[in-house]
C-alpha cells in the first residue's frame, strides 16, 4: 500500500507544464534554457507510467484482462547486485505501435511512432550531442554519422511531443470527469467473472475510484450484447463483411483506410451477409447510433454495432467528434 504522493503521473503532468511554459516563453534562451528544455522533453517521453494506460486500453480489443505491469515483458533484469531495469521510451513506443497496428488501429500506431524523436531522445539522455548556434549537433559517438537538426526542426519535434502528450491527458480527463455522477458498469474487472460495479468521479476531492460488492457473477442484456459484439470483433478495433468485393467495397475500404483504420475484411456472399443481419436482429447488435439505413454490400462491425457502410461519409459519421485536435505546421 502506498500514501498519496507515489504515482509518477503526477511528474509527467508537472513536467508538461513546465515544458509547456517554457514553449509559450517569447524571450530569447541561452544555452543552459535549451538544455533544460531538451531534458524535459526526455522527461516527457519517458512518462512510462502514464502509457501503461494506453497498452490497458488496447488490450481490450483482444479480450485481455488489466495488468499492472502492462510493459513487464520489455523489463530486463541484471544480477549480482540484482536491479530491474523498465523499458526506455524507445521500446515502450515501439510496442505502443506494433500493439496498435495488430488491433487495426494504424492512424494511432503512426502517432506512437512519431510522438517523441528517438535521435533526440538518445542524444539527450547520453550526453551524445552539442547546442551549436545554428542547431542541435547529435554527435552519435557510438555509431552512425553525426547530424545536424537546425532549431526548427527540434521546435517541431518538441511541439509534437507537447502536443501528443496534451491530447492524451485531455483525454483522459474527459474519461474519468464522465463518471460525475456515478454510472453502474457490469463488467469484468481484470480477469474475473463479470460484476456489478460503480464508477465515481469527486470533483471535490478530484479523486477517481471504482467499488463493488457484488456477490457472483452477474450480467445483463447490455453486458451480453457487448460481448457478443466484442467476439465477432476478432481482436481488431473493425471487422468488415463485404458482399463479393468489388470497386465500390474497395473504395470504401481504402477510404477507412485513409482515416487511420484497418479492418478485419471479410469477403461473404449473399446468403452469409442474410444470415448476419438475422443474428444481428435476433441479438441486437446493430448500432444503435445509427438511423435506420438501407442494406447494402458493404457491413462495418464497431464497438458500438453493426451499421451499413454506403458512402464514405458513412463511415466518418460512425466516429465521434475528436476532443482536440493539433496540426503540426
Amino acid at each position: 500500500m502506498q500514501s498519496a504522493g507515489w504515482t509518477t503521473t503526477i511528474t509527467a503532468h508537472q513536467v508538461h507544464d513546465e515544458l509547456l511554459a517554457f514553449s509559450e516563453s517569447k524571450e530569447p534562451r541561452s544555452i543552459a534554457e535549451i538544455r533544460v528544455i531538451l531534458m524535459l522533453y526526455c522527461q516527457l517521453a519517458e512518462a512510462g507510467g502514464v502509457y501503461e494506460t494506453l497498452k490497458n486500453l488496447m488490450g481490450v480489443f483482444t479480450l485481455q484482462p488489466y495488468l499492472l505491469w502492462p510493459f513487464k515483458d520489455l523489463v530486463r533484469v541484471k544480477k549480482g547486485p540484482k536491479r530491474i531495469i523498465g523499458p526506455n521510451a524507445n521500446a515502450t513506443f515501439r510496442d505502443l505501435a506494433t500493439q496498435a497496428k495488430a488491433i487495426g488501429l494504424s492512424g494511432l500506431a503512426k502517432s506512437f511512432e512519431e510522438a517523441f524523436r528517438d535521435d533526440i531522445r538518445n542524444g539527450i539522455s547520453h550526453a551524445d550531442y552539442v547546442i551549436w548556434n545554428d542547431g542541435l549537433r547529435l554527435r552519435k559517438r557510438n555509431g552512425g554519422f553525426a547530424e545536424l537538426l537546425p532549431f526548427e526542426e527540434v521546435n517541431e519535434a518538441l511541439a509534437r511531443g507537447i502536443g501528443f502528450f496534451s491530447v492524451l491527458r485531455e483525454a483522459t480527463d474527459a474519461a474519468v470527469k464522465s463518471f460525475n455522477p456515478p454510472r453502474e458498469i457490469v463488467g469484468k474487472f481484470s480477469a474475473n467473472p463479470p460484476m456489478e460495479w460503480t464508477v465515481s468521479y469527486d470533483p471535490g476531492r478530484g479523486s477517481f475510484s471504482i467499488s463493488g460488492s457484488s456477490p457472483g457473477p452477474v450480467t445483463t442484456p447490455e453486458y451480453e450484447r457487448q460481448a457478443a459484439i466484442n467476439s465477432r470483433l476478432g481482436g481488431k478495433a473493425l471487422s468488415a463483411f463485404v458482399v463479393d468485393a468489388n470497386e465500390h467495397s474497395r473504395a470504401l475500404e481504402e477510404h477507412i483506410n485513409l482515416r487511420g483504420f484497418e479492418p478485419n475484411v471479410v469477403d461473404v456472399g449473399v446468403e452469409n451477409i442474410n444470415n448476419l443481419k438475422r443474428e444481428a436482429d435476433e441479438l441486437d447488435l446493430w448500432d444503435h447510433r445509427a438511423d435506420a439505413q438501407a442494406p447494402s454490400d458493404f457491413l462495418l462491425l464497431s464497438p458500438w454495432g453493426l451499421r451499413w457502410i454506403e458512402r464514405p461519409q458513412d463511415f466518418d459519421d460512425l466516429l465521434p467528434r475528436p476532443l482536440a485536435e493539433i496540426e503540426i505546421a
